[in-house]
């Protein structure tokens, strides 16, 4: 009697024992499950909202409303932004020149400030979005991509070969593998600047090499021409055009300030000159006068 009541109680003993380790592993495995769970739904929450963040960033994209109140040339306007006239130079982009003091108008040059005029007409409304820090040139203009009609500018200037792919300095080059191919797709076309053999270059344009129409070679040898006043340079002393209005108004090419006699930077204004009979032709030739 006594064996049989000691078998039954390490029977007992053992049952217990295998019950309790059963319940054991289940609740491991069950905890094992639900943490695995909650790692891949984690991942997934996290990746959704990486997603989510691209896509608001694009959808926030920085675009402050402006309107034209001023053409410069193909790639600079002035631009009334939060009741402040800003001066823009367009990221990324060169057109040749207008009014500079030593190229003079170089071809497509009128084409490329004709142009601008035309698709950013005084008044017209306009979206911009300045470059990362929102920075500035050398001579204080602000650097952005202008949008009219929800497109970039920046790009149809590219598009009608009006402009070449220039300037590129990080952090701005959001836009460079865009701008580059639709560079090269007025290359093939061979539009606007890619119409003449060796002009459009990496480092500027270069007149004096190409290999054009008539029409630009004439263009070329008139290069001297700024906004219908002939800008003649002194041959021994090439940081100064225009002489034919030499002691009047004196612009600074660099900053494209212009003072008048008397004022007080009008002498120590001294490299880079661009002199102008009159304040009116200074300021058609995009200068603006000097506060002092």
């Amino acid at each position: 009697m006594r064996n049989k009541l000691l078998k039954s109680i390490i029977l007992f003993i053992l049952l217990l024992s295998v019950s309790i380790s059963g319940c054991a592993s289940t609740a491991k495995e069950s905890n094992s499950s639900a943490d695995s769970s909650k790692h891949k739904t984690t991942e997934f929450n996290h990746s959704s909202a990486k997603n989510d963040s691209l896509e608001v960033q694009e959808k926030n994209k920085k675009l402050l409303p402006g309107v034209i109140v001023k053409n410069i040339d193909g790639d600079t306007v002035e631009i009334k932004i939060n009741n402040r006239v800003e001066k823009i130079r367009m990221l990324c982009v060169d057109t040749p020149e207008t009014h500079h003091p030593r190229l003079g108008v170089q071809p497509f040059g009128p084409e490329a400030s004709e142009y601008t005029k035309k698709i950013l007409p005084v008044g017209k409304k306009v979206e911009i979005e300045p470059g990362i820090g929102d920075g500035r040139d050398k001579y204080g203009r602000l650097l952005a991509y202008i949008y009219v009609d929800g497109k970039m500018f920046n790009k149809m200037l590219l598009e009608k070969g009006l402009a070449r792919v220039a300037y590129i300095y990080a952090p701005n080059t959001k836009y460079v593998d865009e701008f580059y191919a639709i560079q090269k797709q007025a290359q093939k076309k061979a539009v606007g600047i890619w119409s003449i053999e060796n002009y459009a270059q990496e480092d500027g344009y270069h007149p004096s090499t190409t290999k054009g129409t008539n029409d630009h070679k004439q263009l070329v040898s008139q290069s001297n021409s700024v906004t219908g006043k002939e800008f003649q340079n002194n041959s021994s002393n090439d940081h100064e055009a225009n002489i034919s209005c030499k002691g009047k108004i004196k612009g600074n090419a660099n900053s494209h300030i212009y003072h008048v006699p008397g004022g007080h930077f009008y002498e120590s204004t001294k490299d880079n000159i661009v002199w102008f009979c009159s304040e009116k032709d200074a300021q058609d030739a995009g200068y603006r006068k000097s506060k002092r």
